[in-house]
């Protein structure tokens, strides 16, 4: 009889679907497997991974951290060992890494499908797997007969010919979860269509006639051309990359963040190069992008996109862009096919096709899911709420806890800020509720009006934790408490108050169950309320971590600045940059008679203003992951730029904002200095910013290089834990 020990371990031997990769590989293959993984998950089946080293990768990597992410959250485990498993369904992504594989356990199954990812021979002869002696191994392995299962039409007329039984009658096509993707893109990102495309820097993901590249991807500036992947085989085609363009390399912005940025997707590669899927065609559409593709592609994503030939990009895109009504319909029928085709519902149709649905999967131990199944419930909601500030401030905060509150919250963002968009390039569903100014509405109704919207948000969502980020909570939030009264709410409450204010805003910290204080450096200077009111305090909060910026290269080549000059950032707020009289043309000026090129961002400069040749223009979110781009800089000193302008080690010259209502960044600044960190200056010249910013670029790195000293780290990271423990969910481990 079986010992209870060993039986113990049979059970965790056991899923429903065992998927057989090699899981380090960088791009679409270990992207799709994720994918999978998660949509199983969602509906009930339990999932285990065996990594086989494939031939495909001939370098030590990790394991892809998309399928690591998915591991340390619960939805599959990885085995290891030579321990029997049992599963209802083997699914082996890429047979190359099946005909390579060595040494495998004992495998019981009853269905076997073997993905044809890619054809077997690549577009330069060389062979990367046989299609039957795949099938022969897999039969022995497996002791059942595989289905093969293409990922598309192309991958299907070149493997069809060698596969012993024949093929899966539907292509097993990549799938995607549509709405983390998805972009709300009300207006044209620039004055010129904005066109892009992101795919790993190989030969074959290009074109190799120089004219098909300069007409897809326009070289004179007439288009702006983003390319996220690096562009060295365009140097090989070309001789030159186009200086007109702007290139970042593979992996250095996540692509849902690139996407955001583009009006239009355009992909073109070798002609020699069949390209089985197109993940990244996938991904585009689903971020409400048009798909310029060639007409190959039509087969396997019908009239989700759109077809040309290169000749004919160049008219499309003009046509597009002239005529928004015809492009948003082109961005709804594409999310619509998307969602119907390509969506978890149906991985989740195909598998239940193989193995029944979730509740009536045989099982022979009726606990041997529960250590996996567990994971399938949705994860507790996490409601964050921003106030309308002058800036960015609130808005970013939340996105910083929100990132490191997943993957155990699933956050939800419901904000006054007219800039909440960006919210969904970091993958997080978002709400606009306009702001009582907006709106024109009375305080009175305007009041009943956010009442209504958030309750109706919580009873939706049924969150676990509400976030509040704002100097002033608004009236309808002990109503919405009393109608839902199972949701934690939580106030997040900067510091630095001007002395004296708003003493009544302090006493609405009844309403929360916790105040979180986001710390600030200039703490020893802060004179307001908010230094000695009660709350739970961390470290100062910035958005992204000094280990996520770009290297300085990177940030300029993003960013479109020159490699070889010095570069000063300058965000002051809206301002002439012409007129020295003012701030922000004092400042340029002085810059520029340094010697210092000047990089603005778009909303420092007034609308009726005509920016200098010699100025650089960039709108970017968040700017601060390119800060290594940046000699020096000048800058207000908002909760924000302050502590991300430090924190990350740029030379400074803060010219605090005096008008602001209730924020003390004079004493900021003024902490700063003091303790020589950055200079300040209140009333400005060209003269005096020409002296301190001499100085700062002399002795501003040794400057900077003292704030480690005070700082006690991103703050964001102790906020998430708050929140997770109000929710009673544990830390996911790895």
């Amino acid at each position: 009889m079986e010992s209870m020990r060993s039986l113990a371990l049979s059970r965790q031997r056991q899923v429903d679907v065992l998927m057989l990769s090699d899981l380090r590989f960088p791009g679409g293959t270990s992207h799709s497997l994720a994918e999978e993984i998660a949509a199983q998950a969602e509906a009930g089946w339990s999932t285990g991974l065996i990594h086989v080293n494939g031939p495909l990768l001939s370098w030590l990597r990790p394991v892809n951290p998309r399928i690591r992410d998915q591991v340390r959250r619960g939805r599959a485990k990885l085995f290891v060992g030579d321990r029997p498993i049992r599963a209802k369904l083997v699914v082996v992504r890429h047979p190359a890494v099946l005909q390579a594989a060595g040494q495998l356990p004992q495998i019981d199954t009853e269905h076997a499908v073997l993905v044809a990812n890619a054809p077997p021979t690549d577009f330069d002869g060389h062979r990367h797997y046989q299609p039957q002696v795949v099938d022969r191994i897999a039969r022995e392995r497996f002791g059942v007969a595989p289905i093969w299962a293409p990922i598309g039409p192309l991958a299907r007329e070149s493997v069809a010919p060698d596969i012993p039984a024949g093929l899966r009658a539907e292509d097993w096509v990549n799938i995607i979860d549509v709405d983390p993707w998805r972009v709300d893109r009300p207006e044209w990102r620039a004055d010129r269509p904005v066109i892009g495309r992101h795919s790993r820097p190989s030969p074959q993901k290009w074109p190799i006639d120089p004219k098909v590249i300069e007409t897809v991807y326009p070289v004179d500036g007439s288009t702006t051309v983003k390319i996220l992947g690096g562009a060295d085989p365009v140097r090989d085609v070309l001789g030159y990359v186009p200086n007109s363009w702007q290139v970042s390399p593979f992996g250095a912005i996540d692509p849902r963040q690139f996407l955001a940025q583009l009006d239009f997707f355009v992909y073109f590669h070798h002609p020699a190069w069949v390209e089985a899927f197109g993940r990244n065609i996938l991904e585009a559409m689903a971020s409400g992008l048009p798909a310029i593709l060639p007409p190959h592609f039509r087969p396997l994503f019908g009239d989700a996109a759109i077809y040309a030939e290169p000749a004919e990009v160049p008219s499309v895109l003009s046509r597009l862009y002239a005529d928004r009504t015809a492009y948003e319909e082109i961005v709804g029928r594409a999310l619509a096919s998307v969602r119907a085709r390509f969506g978890y519902q149906a991985h989740q149709h195909r598998l239940a096709e193989l193995i029944g649905t979730p509740e009536t999967v045989a099982t022979d131990e009726p606990t041997r899911s529960s250590p996996i199944r567990a994971t399938a419930h949705k994860r507790p909601s996490l409601l964050l709420i921003s106030s309308n500030g002058s800036g960015m401030g609130h808005l970013t905060r939340l996105i910083a806890y929100a990132r490191r509150a997943q993957p155990d919250l699933a956050p939800h963002f419901l904000s006054l800020s007219q800039a909440v968009s960006v919210v969904g390039t970091f993958g997080f569903p978002f709400e606009y509720l306009p702001s009582a100014g907006a709106t024109g509405l009375s305080s009175r109704r305007w009041h009943e009006l956010f009442a209504e919207r958030v309750s109706d948000a919580v009873a939706r969502l049924r969150p676990a934790v509400v976030v509040f980020d704002g100097t002033w909570p608004y009236h309808g939030i002990p109503r919405v408490r009393e109608a839902h009264p199972a949701a934690r709410w939580v106030w997040s409450r900067r510091g630095m108050w001007r002395r004296g204010m708003n003493p009544e805003q302090l006493d609405k910290a009844v309403w929360f169950d916790m105040v979180l204080a986001p710390g600030e450096l200039a703490e020893a200077y802060d004179h307001g309320l908010t230094s000695y009111a009660d709350g739970v305090r961390v470290g100062p909060v910035t958005l992204v971590d000094e280990a996520e910026l770009d290297d300085r290269e990177t940030a300029r080549r993003a960013l479109g600045l020159p490699l070889d000059r010095r570069v000063a950032l300058v965000a002051l707020g809206a301002g002439n940059i012409n007129d020295t009289g003012q701030q922000t043309g004092a400042v340029v000026a002085a810059v520029q008679r340094l010697g210092v090129d000047v990089c603005v961002t778009q909303t420092e400069i007034a609308e009726s203003n005509r920016t200098r040749a010699s100025v650089h223009v960039v709108r970017d979110f968040p700017l601060s992951r390119r800060f290594r781009a940046f000699d020096l800089a000048v800058s207000a000193a908002g909760y924000n730029s302050f502590h991300e302008l430090l924190r990350f080690g740029v030379p400074t010259l803060f010219i605090p904002n005096q008008d602001t209502a209730l924020d003390d960044q004079q004493g900021r600044a003024q902490f700063a200095a003091d303790r020589g960190l950055a200079h300040m200056l209140s009333g400005v010249s060209v003269s005096a910013a020409t002296l301190l910013l001499r100085d700062l670029l002399q002795h501003g790195q040794q400057m900077v290089a003292n704030v480690p000293l005070i700082d006690r780290g991103n703050g964001a990271a102790a906020a998430a834990m708050h929140l997770r423990r109000l929710a009673e969910v544990e830390p996911a481990r790895a």
